[in-house]
């Protein structure tokens, strides 16, 4: 038999706690949401070689409604480089050659970055109150293939979604299976069809199948290819049009002028 409770909404608590830096190894940049109900969350992870200041600088230009804002950090220093960070091994620390899809530093130290991935989303969901259907994820790269790991392979099965830029999962993931039924939420991928990173499109349709099929079948996925784009974040007004719709179609949206009105009333349900 269910039992129906009917109670008023609570407008007032609209702030989500601040994630508090000491309970979390990876260093991060937060900032609530520009128009104060922080309902969403958006992480942004940057490139290789990079830091979490640009992307933040980023999230607060994207303006998103409703979403605050995480620029995390890459916890691993890029040898010989200042104020450079990798997400995981990337170069031989003795000749500074890229390490092949066969050396298992690059998968060890992915490995290591989501259980910090993990520890960071738990702190998030437990301390601010944020619900894993409504954090997201806007990755560069390194930055993506992260993402895509967190979501796929991480421990919370449940996340919103990701925008990877010329991101994808590691060569050595192929044959990686998926967990449970797979990834169910959002993914868009963009690509630039003259990516040297990456390679010809056919490749980048290749990676892609492989994030595919991890997936469930009541997942939403797409590949954009960007005409006459390299391997570089998005500059165009097409590929942002396609990354803000992509944000606006599936992120959460609360009609905070319909529950300011008095005769409003929450119905919940449960089982008595």
């Amino acid at each position: 038999m269910k039992k129906l409770e009917v109670q008023q909404p609570n407008v007032a608590n609209n702030k989500a706690p601040a994630p508090v830096q000491s309970k979390c190894t990876l260093r991060f940049n937060y900032a609530p949401s520009q128009d104060g109900i922080d309902l969403n969350l958006l992480i942004l992870l940057h490139g290789l070689g990079d830091t979490m200041q640009p992307f933040a600088n980023l999230g607060a230009k994207l303006k998103l409604p409703q979403t605050a804002i995480l620029a995390v950090q890459a916890p691993e220093p890029v040898p010989y480089m200042e104020d450079s960070y990798q997400w995981h091994a990337t170069f031989d620390f003795l000749t500074g050659e890229l390490l092949p899809p066969a050396n298992p530093d690059r998968m060890k130290t992915l490995m290591r970055t989501r259980k910090l991935m993990s520890e960071l989303l738990h702190h998030l969901i437990d301390h601010s109150s944020f619900k894993p259907p409504n954090i997201y994820f806007f990755g560069f790269s390194q930055g993506g293939t992260v993402a895509l790991d967190t979501v796929l392979f991480g421990d919370i099965r449940n996340l919103g979604g990701v925008v990877s830029i010329s991101g994808y999962l590691l060569e050595e993931q192929r044959s990686d299976k998926p967990v449970g039924e797979g990834y169910p939420g959002y993914i868009l991928i963009t690509q630039g069809e003259k990516d040297p990173a990456i390679g010809k499109p056919e490749i980048a349709k290749k990676k892609y199948q492989v994030v595919q099929r991890l997936c469930s079948s009541s997942a939403q996925t797409s590949q954009v290819f960007i005409k006459n784009k390299g391997h570089t974040m998005p500059s165009s007004e097409g590929e942002w049009r396609v990354i803000h719709t992509f944000f606006s179609d599936h992120m959460a949206r609360r009609n905070i002028q319909l529950e300011n009105m008095s005769d409003v009333y929450l119905v919940n349900s449960s089982s008595s």
